[in-house]
């Protein structure tokens, strides 16, 4: 949208807009904390019909994070949509301009319009110089000065302009030089993406030196862990093997040794019964009986004995079997083992030193480290080849050049000029007003003269000071000590050095060191006062968008400063607006230069 028709998308960032920025204020204004009475603040653009409609759309994303979009013809009424996810449209929410307020102000995040005017927005009407001084007193009454110390003070003032304009000179160099250098800059953006691609590709290499000293330690880690998967298979049949003999031998050892046949019935039943034999046999030899045969029956008789006695030996000596057979599994284990472990040694400390739990993930690690150093291998192959064309060596050669003259500009800046020095303005304001005195009473002291008007809200620093100390819960005293630091900053980069340090007490009675020694603010001339206002709104600007999410509205306020002191600011507006956005209203080629997008 824009205020005099048409469209801007406006982004993240620092924008800045060729639009009217009070204007453009209002607009926002409107859309933002819609009143029926909008459209007699909102003048027409000068090329439509003086009987066309007014119409203005707003597109945003609440702290919802929801979008909504807000058309309004100022005439006829307001609609607000919410875009629906699922559907993929846009709803209707509603048309009451009192509801859209609230929902805007509750769910969608936009601040009351105290808050935007007192953190969130800086336009050319709110600085002092517009207003007034703020001070009701008189201004004290300035000492006279005599002939001789008033040519020795325009003598001395002349020598300081010429000091001043040489460094104004100087300065404007010095910032010509610095945007030939961020054009110069452009050219290369292209190495600075090769570059960061490289740099991204070393990092997610580095992040692979433990499994690249694994695989360099290894040699040909293919082959070496091919050979580790085949000897561990090998152990685990060994140990599969080893574990079944030992099965087997335990059910021997539980049966226990063969018991000796002497201590069995059957064994001294059997021997028994053939002396029987043999005695009953010899007897009846003796006797001529013919029972003497029976004494052939203690042959059988001691056979069984002896039979016993055999099936005992045995089963004496299977049971000694096995208990050889458990050492020769233990040594055959053992063998098994200390082999698989010797093979296993140099992968083991692999999968050590690439921190890796096993060897597939070792494999997995080693792959990695090849196609890591295939991308750092192609990414150097751009760099070499981005940094052999022409365009490249031109735009190096070109920012040599040009930081080798910046570096000569700035030091000379400093060797000529010194710590710092008063803008040309303000001193051939003071050589005029030495010379009109010079030619009017002849030294009489001038009547004091009382100070301008104040503006209806009294001094517009500390008015501005009450307001953001209202809106953030702090008093203003201690709300400037707390921005004095970010203040103190931006107005010695505003002023070049000239005024620094600012400070407040308990009273909020601004003061800022100038030429070595602390002045009041009130006591400054106007511009000098402008550039403290600016200097603490741009420090509470800087507060408001830390917390992102909020967007900050400024218009021609830097209008008055000089190009360095301009650039300055558009560094500064850039490096505020990262967490939010700030929406700059201006035509200045210092700003659109600094801004992240331009409308």
């Amino acid at each position: 949208m824009a205020p005099s028709g048409g469209r801007a998308t406006l982004r993240p960032g620092y924008n800045v807009v060729a639009a009217d920025g009070p204007v453009l204020r209002r607009l926002f204004e409107a859309l933002l904390y819609p009143d029926p009475r909008d459209a007699e603040a909102l003048p027409r653009a000068n090329a439509g019909p003086a009987g066309a409609p007014m119409r203005a759309g707003l597109t945003l994303v609440g702290d919802d994070r929801v979008t909504y979009r807000l058309v309004r013809d100022f005439a006829a009424g307001c609609q607000l949509h919410r875009f629906d996810a699922e559907r993929r449209a846009f709803a209707l929410v509603s048309q009451d301009l009192a509801e859209i307020r609230e929902l805007f102000r509750s769910s969608v995040g936009v601040p009351t319009p105290g808050r935007l005017s007192a953190l969130l927005a800086l336009s050319a009407a709110e600085l002092p110089s517009r207003q007034g001084t703020g001070e009701l007193s008189r201004a004290p009454a300035r000492a006279a000065l005599s002939p001789d110390q008033a040519r020795r003070r325009i003598a001395q003032l002349e020598a300081e302009l010429v000091q001043a304009r040489a460094a104004e000179a100087l300065q404007e160099r010095v910032d010509a030089l610095q945007a030939r250098l961020a054009a110069a800059g452009e050219g290369l953006r292209g190495g600075d993406r090769i570059r960061e691609g490289l740099e991204r590709a070393l990092a997610a290499r580095g992040e692979l030196d433990g499994a690249a000293r694994a695989a360099a330690a290894l040699g040909d880690a293919e082959a070496k862990l091919s050979l580790y998967e085949r000897a561990s298979a090998r152990r685990a049949e060994v140990l599969a093997r080893t574990a079944a003999e030992r099965s087997s031998l335990d059910e021997v050892d539980a049966r226990g040794a063969p018991g000796a046949p002497w201590r069995a019935a059957p064994f001294w039943g059997a021997g028994a019964a053939g002396v029987a034999l043999a005695i009953a046999g010899a007897a009846a030899a003796a006797a001529g009986s013919e029972l003497r045969h029976a004494a052939l029956l203690a042959v059988p008789a001691f056979g069984t004995a002896a039979w016993f006695a055999w099936d005992w030996i045995g089963r004496l000596e299977a049971w000694e079997r096995a208990a050889r057979r458990r050492r020769v599994v233990d040594d055959w284990e053992r063998k098994a083992v200390d082999s698989f472990e010797r093979d296993a040694a140099e992968v083991r400390a692999a999968i050590a030193a690439a921190g890796v739990p096993g060897v597939a993930e070792l494999r997995e690690a080693v792959g990695r480290v090849a196609d890591a150093d295939a991308v750092v291998a192609e990414w150097r192959r751009r760099m070499a080849e981005w940094q052999a064309s022409p365009e490249a060596i031109e735009a190096a050669a070109e920012r040599q050049r040009l930081e080798a003259e910046l570096r000569q500009a700035e030091g000379r800046l400093a060797e000529q000029v010194g710590g710092f020095t008063r803008d040309p303005q303000s001193i051939e304001s003071e050589l005029r007003r030495l010379e009109a005195d010079a030619k009017g009473s002849g030294g009489a002291a001038p009547a004091p003269l009382p100070r301008a008007t104040p503006a209806p809200g009294g001094d517009p620093l500390r008015a501005l000071l009450e307001r953001a100390g209202a809106e953030l819960g702090a008093a203003p005293a201690a709300l400037a000590r707390g921005l004095s630091g970010r203040a103190s900053q931006a107005l010695a980069g505003l002023s070049f050095q000239r005024l620094q340090a600012l400070a407040v007490d308990d009273r909020v009675q601004l003061a800022v060191q100038t030429g070595g020694r602390a002045a009041p603010v009130a006591s400054l001339p106007p511009a000098d006062r402008d550039l403290v206002y600016l200097a603490l709104k741009l420090a509470l600007l800087e507060q408001a968008l830390a917390g992102g999410k909020a967007v900050a509205i400024l218009d021609e306020a830097f209008g008055g400063l000089s190009d360095g002191a301009r650039r300055f600011a558009a560094r500064l507006l850039k490096q505020l607006a990262r967490p939010g956005q700030v929406l700059h209203a201006t035509a200045d080629p210092a700003f659109r230069e600094a801004a992240d997008h331009a409308a």
